[in-house]
């Protein structure tokens, strides 16, 4: 039989609830699977920055922050029944920029790969903002996976 060597130890998958982000989430749980001393960590951002339009700043309503709360608590949930027989798994929330809070949570955390979800976003779109994994591939120093 073969030996399987796990050269990651700690693996961060931000999850959203999308579809991609649960295929992230499929895959990182097959590669610790493979070792009962890897940990997963589940990452789940909250973005309530505000919002910048030309000079002008709109803060988010106190509505509209509880609906993005309430949110994250129903995507803690699904993460947790998912994750629940792991050993060595966590779920944590993150506030702020997406691609920044992944970056800055991994790289303080001693995780040594992120596996994350491709969202697909219009070539237009993509070219004015960027998308979240784009940004984190761009900018992270750890090893990215992009599951699509």
């Amino acid at each position: 039989m073969e030996e399987f060597i796990m050269i990651f130890t700690h693996i961060l998958v931000p999850y959203d609830g999308s579809e991609p982000s649960a295929k992230a989430l499929d895959k990182a749980i097959q590669i610790v699977k493979k070792d009962p001393s890897a940990q997963l960590t589940v990452a789940h951002v909250i973005n309530l920055q505000p919002v910048f339009v030309a000079d002008m700043t709109f803060a988010q309503p106190d509505s509209y922050q509880e609906q993005v709360k309430a949110q994250g608590d129903a995507v803690i949930d699904k993460v947790r029944a998912i994750t629940g027989e792991l050993p060595n798994s966590d779920v944590v929330i993150l506030a702020g920029s997406p691609a920044q809070a992944i970056i800055d949570y991994a790289e303080n955390s001693d995780c040594d790969l992120i596996v994350m979800g491709s969202r697909g976003l219009s070539s237009f779109k993509e070219f004015m903002v960027g998308s979240v994994s784009h940004n984190v591939i761009l900018h992270s120093h750890i090893p990215v996976m992009i599951m699509k």
